[in-house]
């Protein structure tokens, strides 16, 4: 097969019709960030990717479905999601209608994890090195919701009161009211995960649907994918990463992520891109070089297949949200 860029733009040649997330997640004196993810399309999906962080989620609108170390979870308006470190997963709208949910990512080091004590030993360790991982829906009605329920969402207002206060928006004695919430937000997340252990929500960690060789070998792939994905990347390149031939690799990656490579590269770009429109002015032209796409034409075709607009009027909806 010769070799083809995959650059953004079709290739005559051959039919190739992010992974570790790169985010920083917090800072280093408090590594914890709370994300909102608005998906408003059922075509629309959270890409396949994992991190060491927990990640703690809470549909507040909608239904969506939730793929979790290859297991497929329906979640609906209320449900907790918990993702444990170095876990796979991935989300969908269902039903054809709107998902909203609020996370809260975090690295374990937060609560000590690193500092070996009876806590970190049975609990934090365990977790963090694959041994032990949460069952990964809890819903309403179920042993413990409401209580973590009720932590979760203060945990999620501290952070947001931290980031407005750190971004200037709140001034004097506001920003005084954040004094002693770093102590706080730990003692909220003691709670959680004492609540966790509680319900029996922490379980040892059986045999991944996939072959452990072969996740290693996709958590690669998909890592170089997201640190790589503005520059041309081609399939001999991403085989080569996992020792494959590239039709080995190219059904390797489509069985396990549901999508060609080329799709899910294309998916990581566009996600990139729609975030430069809604965030910076930068030119629509700029917004789709800079994010791997070397073809304007075939940018604003695979943009509209996406998102349901053009790149402006996402930008111009996105101004107004």
């Amino acid at each position: 097969m010769k070799k083809d860029s995959l650059s953004g733009q079709p290739s005559a040649e051959a039919e190739l019709s992010g992974y570790k997330e790169k985010a920083s997640h917090g800072d280093i004196l408090m590594p914890v960030q709370r994300y909102r993810n608005d998906i408003r399309r059922a075509s629309y999906t959270l890409s396949l990717h994992w991190h060491e962080e927990v990640e703690l989620g809470w549909l507040t609108e909608g239904a969506a479905e939730y793929d979790i170390d290859f297991v497929t979870y329906p979640v609906k308006k209320g449900d907790l999601l918990l993702i444990s470190p170095h876990t796979l997963h991935a989300a969908r709208v269902a039903g054809g209608g709107r998902m909203i949910s609020d996370s809260l990512v975090f690295h374990l080091n937060m609560l000590g994890y690193s500092v070996p004590d009876a806590c970190s030993i049975r609990y934090l360790g365990p977790l963090q090195n694959g041994k032990y991982r949460f069952m990964p829906v809890i819903r309403s009605g179920q042993a413990g919701h409401e209580e973590l329920q009720e932590c979760l969402k203060e945990l999620l207002g501290c952070v947001e009161d931290k980031n407005r206060t750190l971004s200037g928006q709140e001034e004097g004695r506001a920003a005084m009211r954040w004094e002693g919430k770093e102590l706080y937000m730990k003692e909220l997340l003691f709670r959680f995960f004492r609540l966790l252990y509680q319900h029996g929500y922490v379980v040892k960690k059986e045999s991944s649907a996939l072959d452990p060789n072969a996740e290693e070998k996709l958590k690669i792939v998909l890592s170089y994918i997201r640190e790589h994905y503005a520059e041309r990347l081609t399939i001999e390149e991403l085989a080569g990463l996992c020792h494959f031939s590239q039709p080995y690799f190219m059904s390797f990656f489509k069985k396990c992520v549901g999508m060609t490579c080329v799709e899910y590269i294309n998916q990581c770009r566009l996600s990139r891109a729609a975030e430069a429109l809604a965030t910076t002015d930068a030119p629509v032209m700029d917004a789709a070089l800079e994010n791997g796409f070397r073809n304007l034409s075939y940018f604003n075709k695979l943009f509209r297949r996406e998102f349901g607009k053009t790149p402006r009027e996402y930008r111009r909806e996105a101004k107004k949200r």
